[in-house]
C-alpha cells in the first residue's frame, strides 16, 4: 500500500512538471494579453488542451501500474495530485507576473470586476461590499488560484478517469 502511494506521489511529481510547465506557457499569453488583447484568446484555447494532457496522464499512469487497470479514485488522487504540482509550479510565473512584471495586474482585475457588477445593476451596499472584499494581496490571490486549479483537477479527474480506464493504449510502446 505504501509503495503504491509513494509511485503515485512520484508519477504526480514528474507529471505535474509536464503540466505546470505547460501551464507556464500558457500563462505566458496571459502575460501577453495586456499588450496584445488577441493573445487571451490563444490563452483560452490552450486553457482548453488541460483535460487532454490530463487525460493523456492518467492513461500513461494505468499503463505504469502492474495490472493495467485503473482504480477510480486511484484516478481522482493522481489527477488532484497532478493539479496540486503544476499549480506549485505555475505558481513561480504568477508571482513573477503580478509582484515584478504587471503590479498593477491584481487592481486592473477588481476594476473588471466591479464594472461588471455595476453593469449588472447590483445595489450600493453590495457595491461597497464587493470594494472591501475585491482588495487582496498577491499571496490571496495565488493561494486563490491554487485552490481553483485543485478543484477543477478534482471535477475534471472525476469524469476523466472512468475514461482513462477504459481506453487500452500502451504508453510504453510510444516511448520506444
Amino acid at each position: 500500500m505504501q509503495k503504491e502511494k509513494n509511485s503515485m506521489t512520484r508519477f504526480a511529481m514528474q507529471a505535474g512538471l509536464g503540466l505546470g510547465g505547460f501551464w507556464v506557457f500558457k500563462y505566458i499569453f496571459i502575460i501577453a494579453s495586456s499588450q496584445y488583447p488577441a493573445m487571451g484568446y490563444v490563452n483560452t484555447f490552450l486553457s482548453l488542451l488541460t483535460p487532454l494532457l490530463l487525460l493523456f496522464y492518467l492513461i500513461k499512469f494505468k499503463s505504469e501500474t502492474v495490472d493495467n487497470k485503473l482504480k477510480y479514485w486511484q484516478g481522482v488522487r493522481v489527477g488532484v495530485l497532478l493539479f496540486l504540482f503544476a499549480s506549485v509550479i505555475e505558481s513561480a510565473i504568477v508571482i513573477a507576473h503580478i509582484v515584478w512584471i504587471d503590479p498593477t495586474f491584481i487592481a486592473t482585475i477588481n476594476e473588471q470586476k466591479i464594472e461588471l457588477a455595476q453593469s449588472l445593476g447590483f445595489n450600493d451596499t453590495i457595491m461597497e461590499e464587493l470594494k472591501k472584499q475585491t482588495s487582496f494581496s498577491p499571496f490571496v490571490f495565488i493561494f486563490n488560484q491554487l485552490i481553483n486549479n485543485l478543484f477543477i483537477g478534482f471535477i475534471l479527474s472525476l469524469m476523466l478517469t472512468p475514461v482513462a480506464s477504459r481506453i487500452n493504449v500502451d504508453i510504453k510502446n510510444l516511448n520506444r
